[in-house]
């Protein structure tokens, strides 16, 4: 009893917001999808090729898990919605190391549908499906959107330019390994509307059209998109390797990735993804 009095205490403080109503609200539904995907959790853990036999773990992460999805699901989601179609939310693995730090391959992702009045933004981490240059089958790729249309997009020594204006790259304190690039430095890259987000960029790209690419004057209805692992990424850099010259369709996007479900980094489980 105790353990459980202080998890929901935690969760509360994780999902405090500047409305005391909405907090609640927050709070509310994560109990509620908590008491849904704590049974089917293992399972989860299994679709990601992870386990966990501490009956305690498991529902700490089940509730993390669902604090994750709380924060990011759609306002009308309820208890009675989630059980019956998760809301519309789409839960699936990560398919490669390309969205490394923000993303790790093999974790569990949650896709969130845009709203039929809800345009993509600049930022997003966007789910689509385009047929790529080795294959005559769709694929699925998760990228975060950088260009819109009507813009023009061109990468300088490694820096992102949009119309001519720098997205800015700041270090941080934290790296991780790449399988072929070694040891890669996390920078914060911000955005003209001030939005902040981690990529990774190694010491030496493997080409240099990595670094230096463009002018890519981004069609209407189309999209330019990027992988946050900036060394290890088919994206629209490299338009013989994806549709549509590179450019993803703004009618192939089918949502964007909003929490993480499962990690084998478990203080990952329940991250809410901007």
């Amino acid at each position: 009893m105790g353990r459980q009095v202080f998890s929901w205490m935690w969760l509360a403080l994780a999902l405090a917001v500047s409305s005391p109503v909405a907090a609640q609200t927050n709070l509310d539904r994560a109990k509620a999808f908590a008491a849904f995907i704590g049974p089917a959790y293992p399972l989860f853990l299994a679709r990601a090729g992870t386990w966990e036999t501490d009956q305690q773990k498991l529902a700490g992460l089940a509730e993390r898990a669902a604090v994750g999805i709380a924060a990011a699901a759609p306002a009308d989601c309820n208890a009675e919605r989630f059980r019956t179609n998760l809301c519309g939310l789409q839960v699936f693995l990560q398919p490669s190391t390309s969205m490394e730090p923000t993303l790790l391959e093999g974790e569990l992702i949650v896709r969130k549908r845009y709203a039929a009045d809800e345009k993509p933004r600049r930022g997003d981490i966007i789910v689509f499906e385009t047929v790529p240059g080795y294959s005559d089958k769709p694929t699925t790729y998760v990228k975060r959107l950088i260009g819109l249309p009507g813009e023009a997009v061109e990468l300088r020594d490694g820096v992102v330019f949009v119309d001519g204006k720098a997205l800015p790259q700041s270090p941080t304190n934290a790296t991780f390994r790449g399988i072929l690039t070694g040891e890669i430095a996390v920078m914060q890259e911000t955005s003209p509307d001030g939005r902040r987000y981690r990529i990774g960029m190694s010491g030496s790209p493997p080409s240099d059209e990595m670094d230096n690419a463009g002018p890519f004057d981004v069609p209407e209805g189309h999209y330019f998109v990027l992988g946050d692992n900036r060394h290890n990424s088919a994206d629209s850099r490299f338009p013989e390797q994806m549709g549509e010259n590179g450019f993803v369709p703004a009618k192939d996007v089918s949502g964007r990735i909003v929490t993480i479900m499962v990690s084998k980094d478990q203080p990952r489980v329940g991250l809410v993804v901007d």
